[in-house]
Formats: C-alpha cells, structure tokens, sequence
C-alpha cells in the first residue's frame, strides 16, 4: 500500500483556522477530488466533522480516540494502525488531516501531494515540518492567481 499525504498549506504552514480552511481555492479542491476519487482517506474525526459528510466515490476512515465514536457510511478506527489495517493493501491511501494526523503519519508515507499558497495566513493548525532530507520535490507547478500558489509533489527519498 502506498500511504500519501494530501495537504493544502500556507507559507507559514497554516493549513487551519478555528476549524476551517482559511481560503478558498476551487482549483485545488478539483485536483483534491481528481487525485483522490475511487481512493480510501483517513482523516481525524474533527476533519471529517468539519466536510460535514462523507465524499462521494472515496471510502472514509475516520481517526477517533472514542471507541464509541460512528459516522454514517464510514469506518472508524482509534489509531494510525488500525485505519492502515482497514484499508486495501493494493491501493494508495491519503491521509486528509487534521494537524495531529499529519504528524502521527508523516513517517510512514511516501509521498506529499501539496498544496502551498504564496502568502502567510492566520490560523491554528499548522503542518509539520518536512526535511528535505527525507522528502525530494519531484514535480512542481506553479499558479497565478488572486492567490498565487503551487502544486507539488514531494517523494520520500531511498
């Protein structure tokens, strides 16, 4: 199984505010759906709380300490083990969030599907740092707009 990490941030790495993103990107939510469609995402529960519903043509694990915790159409598990468990060895995965998330799974993926807006944002929820001794940028593409940003893609390196 190959374990992708797919992550929307500020210069500042921002990636929330008082549980939202802080912008609005329609170009980057079509490459999220485009890269994720017909795949499994694991997210925390305040993540998928925040979507407000389940993704169509994607199955969601949702990352709750509450063993009790369910959502509709959804898999529950409470920790990284048991979410990379629920999921099909033949496929990659992309873990979507939160802060916490992103930290407990950055090393055990490999590859970063990312999102950088050119500009600092307040916010709350920040992404972990990301060595360039462990992670290579193998493609980059570069957006002018109200907002300017960049896709990139980072692998992890041998």
């Amino acid at each position: 199984m190959l374990v992708s990490i797919i992550v929307a941030m500020a210069k500042n790495r921002v990636i929330g505010r008082k549980g939202e993103l802080p912008w609005h990107l329609p170009s980057d939510l079509q490459r999220f759906k485009q890269l994720t469609m017909g795949h499994t995402l694991v997210m925390g529960r305040r993540t998928f709380e925040s979507i407000g519903r389940v993704l169509p043509g994607r199955r969601t694990i949702v990352l709750s300490r509450d063993p009790d915790y369910s959502a509709a159409d959804c898999a529950v598990a409470t920790n990284i083990k048991t979410a990379l468990q629920l999921a099909s060895p033949a496929e990659e995965l992309f873990i979507c969030g939160g802060a916490d998330i992103y930290r407990q799974t950055l090393p055990l993926v490999e590859k970063i599907y990312l999102t950088e807006l050119d500009v600092e944002i307040e916010g709350d929820r920040h992404f972990p740092t990301v060595s360039s001794r462990e992670f290579e940028i193998i493609q980059t593409l570069q957006i002018e707009d109200k907002l300017n940003y960049r896709f990139s893609i980072l692998q992890r390196c041998a």
